[in-house]
């Protein structure tokens, strides 16, 4: 698999990702930002793809949504791994 669709990829696993466990949480763009310390057009910007986000606020949007950086990572994981056959 080419580096660019890996990249891809990530970047739409991680959106979904995201975008799913804040609705879950009955939060908006503004309430998460409000919890972990980045605006809201971060969060937005993140949820559709158009800004990557740092290790820093991958542990930040991790806190936001009361959940362990491990457990957000692992659930991305999940996503962008295909599961065996």
């Amino acid at each position: 698999m080419e580096n660019s669709t890996i990249s891809r990829n990530l970047i739409n696993s991680f959106r979904k990702l995201l975008c799913d466990e804040r609705k879950k949480r009955n939060l908006s763009q503004f309430e998460l930002s409000e919890r972990c310390g980045l605006s809201r057009q971060t969060i937005s910007l993140f949820e559709s793809g158009k800004r990557v986000p740092t290790l820093i606020s991958l542990f930040q949007l991790s806190k936001g949504l009361n959940m362990s950086s491990i457990k957000f990572l692992s659930l991305l994981i999940k996503k962008i791994e295909p599961t065996p056959h």
